[in-house]
């Protein structure tokens, strides 16, 4: 199937490192952006060489974000990277887990045409996000409302896919506004458009971070293990090494230096200081995402257990995640061995 989707017109990255095919297990992870900077722990975790080091082909593709759900509940992609977006699918009812919070806070700016000169302007234009209910979807009606605009009335918000099809749609004039990421906010601020609003200034919610199916996790608990100590090194690398990411980025990326180096110092101001997050700030997200959805039924979110990774192996500690089914229907996952 992921086949199939990656060629019905999608915009479609794929990113891995030259590897061997000996001993190397193919491993899929999908998020929705392309240049979004977002991802660059990941990448660089890749670069690096920690997966192959674990055995693992580690290829990230680039798919819409409602997609990269649907890929991931039929086994097509093995993970996806956005920890908001499993979040909101766990409240929707997916067997899905949160692996890893890495980011704290959306690097999501409300970018603007330059004619755009205030929120007044906006009204009645069109704003881009990436799909609805992803975290740009997300950030975009936050940002409206924070200026005193209804996103339901007052705008209309167009799902155009990955970020740089909105780059391009705002460039051309399809739409007006739209909801970028780092690096593109500040590349489009350098070339004059303006940044109605920063959604980072109040959506301290989780925005990337590994999830899985309950089904893999269940089925694969080894493939998860070397997926996240190599995950870990990789985090690790990116917030020690601040030149050896810039460099990276700008050859990635295509970016200067100043424009590495800033985005590299929203990110490091962002990041957790462990892969994961305080409990209040994963309630908030389940909060904001049950509100969102429009949910009439109140579902029950309870505490499982996360891996806590080493060289040596794995550990378990509690940790308030979401949980996408009833507590009284099924029992906690277990990633640990001979489970």
């Amino acid at each position: 199937m992921l086949k199939a989707v990656l060629t019905v017109g999608l915009f479609v990255f794929c990113w891995s490192a030259g590897v061997s095919a000996h001993a190397q297990e193919r491993v899929i992870v999908s998020h929705s952006v392309r240049g979004s900077l977002s991802i660059g722990p990941l990448l660089y975790g890749i670069q690096k060489g920690f997966y192959r080091e674990e055995g693992i082909d580690l290829l990230y593709v680039s798919i819409r974000a409602d997609l990269g759900l649907k890929t991931l509940m039929t086994g097509d992609v093995d993970f996806i990277y956005s920890a908001g977006t499993g979040i909101r699918a766990a409240v929707q009812g997916l067997p899905v887990k949160i692996l890893s919070l890495d980011f704290t806070k959306v690097f999501h700016s409300l970018m603007a045409r330059p004619e755009i000169t205030s929120a007044a302007v906006l009204k009645g234009k069109k704003v881009a996000v990436s799909s609805f209910g992803a975290t740009t979807d997300l950030s975009a009606r936050a940002s409206l409302r924070a200026l005193g605009l209804d996103p339901a009335r007052d705008v209309t918000i167009l799902a155009l896919g990955g970020d740089t099809v909105r780059f391009a749609a705002l460039q051309s004039g399809t739409v007006q506004a739209a909801m970028m990421s780092l690096p593109l906010n500040i590349q489009l601020k350098k070339l004059g458009y303006r940044e109605l609003f920063y959604a980072g200034k109040i959506l301290h919610e989780p925005l990337t971070g590994l999830v899985a199916s309950n089904e893999k996790i269940k089925n694969n608990p080894q493939q998860i293990r070397k997926v996240m100590r190599a995950f870990v090194r990789g985090m690790s690398a990116f917030k020690t090494e601040r030149a050896g990411f810039v460099s990276f980025a700008q050859k990635k990326f295509s970016l200067t230096k100043d424009v590495a180096e800033e985005a590299y110092d929203y990110m490091v101001d962002s990041l957790s200081s462990d892969g994961f997050v305080e409990d209040a700030v994963i309630d908030n997200a389940i909060q904001t995402a049950k509100k969102n959805a429009r949910r009439e039924q109140t579902r029950k979110f309870s505490r499982y257990r996360r891996l806590q990774l080493s060289s040596g192996g794995v550990e378990k500690r509690q940790v308030t995640a979401a949980r996408g089914v009833p507590e009284h229907s099924r029992q906690p996952t277990s990633c640990s061995e001979g489970t």
